[in-house]
Formats: structure tokens, C-alpha cells, sequence
């Protein structure tokens, strides 16, 4: 039989070499949820969720980040009546903004690398407000492809596999649980300097039958891609789509949105007010059900030197 003393001290090494091991896991840990992020960028969700009475909202989050300046609008719109039940813009400036965790006013958002985890919303006020959870480790079929839309220009798009949360809609102080599946996450960003200024054009749509489709536009002449459009299917399978959406408005704050292949006209609802010589914006419900949501939007890129290296820039995904 082994002595008391040699089991003591074996005992011992493996307390000492686990606790390296914890002490290993948790710096790793830690290291792994350091995030650089690029000079310039911007992030956008948005998509369909529902209550437990099957009522319907449609959403979007949209955060740009140019240095350490960042900007932040948002919205949330009753798919029943599309009405605007709340609109948040905010500004604000990050001194130390090399982490994925910002607020921007009444704004939040964060993302954790280990879990792959995004939460983002706005804070309630008047009793509006929501905040939702979104989980990206099982993503669509597809991989997470990097387009380049001009040197040095890039755009990573895809489908969420659950979102749920919390809204409050200003009818009562109780807060809503919701949940929706295929939320459009987008990411525009440079890596690269860039001499001029940019005005990128994208458009996300979710449908009523569980598919949906995105695209992006930059109209310049040294663009690589000058339009890229993406449909996926109920799965998240591609489904083969024409390059170009048109986007014309009509009377009463309406828009009609019409794509080639496969063949589509959607009607809109603009829940949004666009004001005149403004950047286009527009987010709101068909008129025809089951209700089909989009989110249509110009953003504009200021001219930048990007810092050297410029291997972080492709960021969370």
C-alpha cells in the first residue's frame, strides 16, 4: 500500500495542476473575448419576431462606427396595424471603443466570440423599448463569405438561427416575450484606405413564407461587384436571384419593390418618415399577407486611412 505521505503529495501536484489549468482556461478566455474592430463599419440586424398570440413586429438595428465616432438608429413596427412604435437615434463618441460592448445613448450592443452571441436593443422610455438576444453558432446552410464591393470595401452577410427577447410597446408596463428565426445580420466595413467618401445601398427583406432575400449597391466605377443580391429559402438554401432590386417610391409614403428573379413585387408600407434630400430610409410591412417585412437604407462612408495591420478587420461574423 502506497504511504499516507506520497498520496498527500500526489494529492497535492493535482490540485496545483488543475489550478493552472483553470488559471490557462480563464486567460484564454479572456483573451479570446478581446475584439479589435475596424476603423470603419457598420452592423445591422433585422428581421420578424412574435409574441406568444402570434402577433408580428418587424425591427431593425442599425450601428455605424467611423473612428470614434458612432451612430445608432433603430425601430420597431407593429406588423398588425405598421405602425411606428418606436424610433431611436443617437450619437456618441468612444474614446476606447477597441471592444465589441457600445452604448450609443438610449442604444446597446455587444458581442461574445466564445458563444458567438450578439444582444442588442434599446433602453425603454415611455414604456417603448426592446431588447433581444441572437444566436449565430448555427447559422444557414452557407458559409460566411466575404464579398469585396470595391478594394478594400468588404460586406459579410447572413441568416441568425434564434432570436428571442423582450419588447414593450408603450400598452402597458408588462414586457412582451418574443422570438423569430432568420434574422439578416450584415456587416459592412474597410480594410483598406479609402481616398473618397462612400454611399452603400442595401436592402433586406424577410417574406411571410419563412425566406428571404438581401442586397447591396455601390454605384461607383472602380466597384468590384457593383450589386450583389442573395435569396435563401425557408432552409437557408441559395436560391438563384437577378443581381438588381428596384426601389421606387409611390403616393402615400409607400414604395413598390420589384425584383426580376425570382419574379416578386412588393408593395411597402414606409412606417419611417423620410425626409426630403435625405438618405433613403425605409422600413415597414407589405399590404398583402401573409405580411412580408423589409429594411431599405443609404449609408453614407466618410473617407479614412485605415491603421496598418488591417488582419482584425473582418471582425465579428
Amino acid at each position: 500500500m502506497m504511504p499516507k505521505r506520497i498520496w498527500f503529495l500526489l494529492f497535492s501536484v493535482c490540485i496545483f495542476v488543475n489550478g493552472l489549468v483553470f488559471a490557462a482556461d480563464e486567460a484564454s478566455e479572456e483573451q479570446t473575448t478581446q475584439h479589435v474592430e475596424p476603423q470603419v463599419a457598420s452592423w445591422i440586424f433585422t428581421g420578424m419576431v412574435a409574441n406568444e398570440s402570434g402577433d408580428q413586429y418587424g425591427y431593425f438595428f442599425q450601428l455605424q462606427k467611423q473612428g470614434n465616432e458612432f451612430y445608432a438608429k433603430s425601430a420597431l413596427i407593429d406588423g398588425q396595424t405598421n405602425q411606428l412604435i418606436l424610433f431611436y437615434e443617437g450619437k456618441e463618441l468612444i474614446q476606447d471603443p477597441s471592444t465589441l460592448n457600445w452604448r450609443i445613448g438610449r442604444a446597446f450592443i455587444r458581442y461574445n466570440p466564445i458563444n458567438s452571441r450578439w444582444v442588442f436593443g434599446v433602453k425603454s422610455q415611455d414604456d417603448k423599448g426592446f431588447n433581444f438576444k441572437v444566436d449565430m453558432l448555427k447559422q444557414d446552410n452557407n458559409k460566411n463569405e466575404i464579398l469585396t464591393l470595391r478594394p478594400g470595401v468588404e460586406l459579410q452577410a447572413s441568416q441568425s438561427s434564434q432570436l428571442n427577447g423582450h419588447i414593450q410597446t408603450g400598452t402597458s408596463n408588462k414586457e412582451e416575450f418574443v422570438t423569430g428565426n432568420n434574422a439578416w445580420f450584415a456587416k459592412l466595413w474597410y480594410s483598406k484606405d479609402q481616398r473618397t467618401a462612400h454611399g452603400i445601398h442595401t436592402t433586406f427583406c424577410r417574406l411571410g413564407n419563412n425566406s428571404g432575400f438581401y442586397s447591396a449597391n455601390l454605384k461607383e466605377t472602380d466597384a468590384t461587384r457593383a450589386a450583389i443580391a442573395v435569396w435563401r429559402d425557408a432552409a437557408g438554401n441559395n436560391v438563384k436571384m437577378s443581381q438588381f432590386i428596384s426601389v421606387k417610391p409611390q403616393a402615400d409614403n409607400q414604395c413598390l419593390l420589384s425584383v426580376a428573379l425570382p419574379k416578386l413585387s412588393l408593395r411597402l408600407i414606409n412606417a419611417l418618415k423620410q425626409e426630403e434630400n435625405s438618405p433613403i430610409a425605409i422600413a415597414g410591412f407589405s399590404k398583402k399577407d401573409p405580411k412580408d417585412f423589409c429594411f431599405v437604407t443609404e449609408q453614407q462612408f466618410k473617407k479614412v486611412e485605415v491603421p496598418k495591420p488591417a488582419e482584425s478587420a473582418k471582425g465579428a461574423a
